[in-house]
C-alpha cells in the first residue's frame, strides 16, 4: 500500500460520504423525483396510445393530466360533501360511541372487560371531554396545518410537472444512461430499463385499482348492513388498502368499533363481509388486475416497507414497495449477466423472477434501440 493508493482511497471515502449527506439533504427532491417516475410510469402506456393517434408527446400528457384532474375534482366535488358530514358526525358522536362501548363492556361476563376495559374507556371519555374543553390549538399549530396543506398542493403540481419533463425527455435520458454501458451488456440494461419501468407502472395502476375496488365494495357493504358513516368508512378502507398486510385490519377495524355501538350482530355482520370481501379480492381482483405479472415474496415487501417507514416515514413505507421491486429486478438482471458466458450474445430477454403473488407487477418485453424516440 503506498502513499499514493493510501491518499486515493482516503479521497473515494470522503467522496463517499459527501455523496451520501448530500443525498440526506435533499431528501424531499429524491421523494418528488421518484413519485415523478412513478406517475410517469403509470400513465405511460395511455400516453402511447394518444400518441399512436396523432398527438405529440407533450400533448398526450397533457390530455392524460386534463383527465386526471376532472376525474378527482369531480370525485372532491361529489364526495367530500357527505364525508365531510359524516365525519363531523363522527367526532361529536364519539362521547357516544364511547359510552356505548362501556356499557357493553361493564354488562359482560368477562372480567377482563368488565373491570381493564371500563376503566380504560373511562380514561378514554375524560381525555376527550378535556380535549374539547381546552384544545389547546395555538397559532403556530393552525400555521402548521395551513403550511402543510399549501406544501401538499405545492408537492402534487412538482412532481406532475417533473413527471411531464421525465417523459418528454426520457428518451434523450435513456440514451445518456445507456451510453455508459458497454456496448455488448447495452441490450441487456435496455431490457432491465424497461423491465424497471414496467414494474413501477403495473404496481401504480394495479394498488389504484384495488385501492378503488376495496373502497367502493366496502362503502356499499356497509350502506347495506346498515352502517353509520358508511361512505367515511368505505373511504378510510380503501385508503388502508395501499398498506401491505396490515392495511385490511386498519380498515376493518374501525368498521367493526363503529358497528358495535349499535350490536353486537352488526359487528359480527361486518367482520364477515370484510373476511368475504379479502377472499374476493385475492381470488379473484389480484388475478385480474394483476393478470400476466410477477411480484415480490411476502418477507421482501415487509422488509421493503420497514426499511422504508425507519427511514422516510409513512411516505417511505410507501415508495419502498415500488423501488424494492425496481431493485429486485436490477440485482436479478446483474446475477444472470454475472452467471451468463460473455461469448454467447444476448437473446433480448428475462428469464421469470420467481415470487410469490404479494405485490404483482406487469412486465413488458424489451424494445429495439431504433423504435426509441
Amino acid at each position: 500500500m503506498t502513499t499514493t493508493r493510501v491518499m486515493m482511497n482516503t479521497v473515494a471515502v470522503l467522496f463517499v460520504l459527501a455523496v451520501s449527506w448530500l443525498l440526506i439533504q435533499i431528501r424531499p427532491i429524491i421523494i418528488i423525483l421518484i413519485l415523478a417516475i412513478i406517475l410517469a410510469a403509470a400513465i405511460e402506456p395511455f400516453v402511447s396510445r394518444l400518441r399512436r393517434m396523432g398527438l405529440a408527446r407533450g400533448q398526450s400528457i397533457m390530455v392524460v393530466y386534463a383527465v386526471i384532474l376532472a376525474a378527482l375534482g369531480l370525485t372532491l366535488y361529489l364526495v367530500v360533501p357527505p364525508v365531510a358530514r359524516q365525519v363531523i358526525e363522527l367526532v361529536n358522536g364519539i362521547p357516544d360511541i364511547v359510552a356505548s362501548l362501556r356499557d357493553q363492556a361493564a354488562a359482560s361476563n368477562n372480567q377482563f372487560l368488565s373491570t381493564t376495559g371500563v376503566r380504560s374507556l373511562d380514561r378514554v371519555a375524560v381525555a376527550y371531554e378535556q380535549f374539547r374543553e381546552s384544545p389547546n390549538v395555538e397559532s403556530s399549530t393552525a400555521l402548521n396545518v395551513v403550511t402543510s396543506v399549501f406544501g401538499l398542493i405545492f408537492t402534487t403540481f412538482s412532481v406532475m410537472i417533473v413527471a411531464f419533463y421525465w417523459m418528454t425527455e426520457k428518451a434523450i435520458i435513456k440514451r445518456l444512461t445507456l451510453g455508459f454501458v458497454p456496448l455488448n451488456r447495452r441490450a441487456s440494461a435496455h431490457a432491465m430499463w424497461d423491465e424497471i419501468e414496467a414494474k413501477l407502472g403495473g404496481w401504480t395502476r394495479g394498488q389504484f385499482i384495488l385501492c378503488t375496488s376495496i373502497g367502493i365494495f366496502s362503502a356499499i357493504g356497509y350502506r347495506i348492513i346498515g352502517l353509520e358513516f358508511w361512505l367515511a368508512l368505505g373511504i378510510w378502507a380503501g385508503i388502508t388498502e395501499i398498506i401491505p398486510f396490515v392495511g385490511p385490519i386498519l380498515g376493518g377495524g374501525a368498521a367493526v368499533i363503529v358497528a358495535l355501538t349499535d350490536s353486537w350482530e352488526k359487528a359480527v355482520a361486518v367482520v364477515i363481509f370484510a373476511l368475504v370481501l379479502q377472499q374476493l379480492e385475492g381470488a379473484v381482483l389480484v388475478p385480474r388486475v394483476m393478470r400476466n405479472a410477477v411480484g415480490m415474496t411476502p418477507l421482501t415487501v415487509i422488509l421493503a416497507v420497514l426499511v422504508g417507514g425507519l427511514v422516510l416515514g409513512p411516505i417511505g413505507a410507501v415508495l419502498a414497495i415500488p423501488v424494492a421491486a425496481a431493485l429486485q429486478v436490477l440485482v436479478q438482471s446483474l446475477l444472470q449477466t454475472r452467471a451468463e458466458d460473455p461469448d454467447v450474445p444476448y437473446s433480448g430477454t428475462l428469464p421469470p423472477i420467481p415470487s410469490a403473488p404479494v405485490t404483482h407487477i406487469q412486465t413488458i418485453e424489451p424494445e429495439p434501440m431504433s423504435r426509441q424516440e
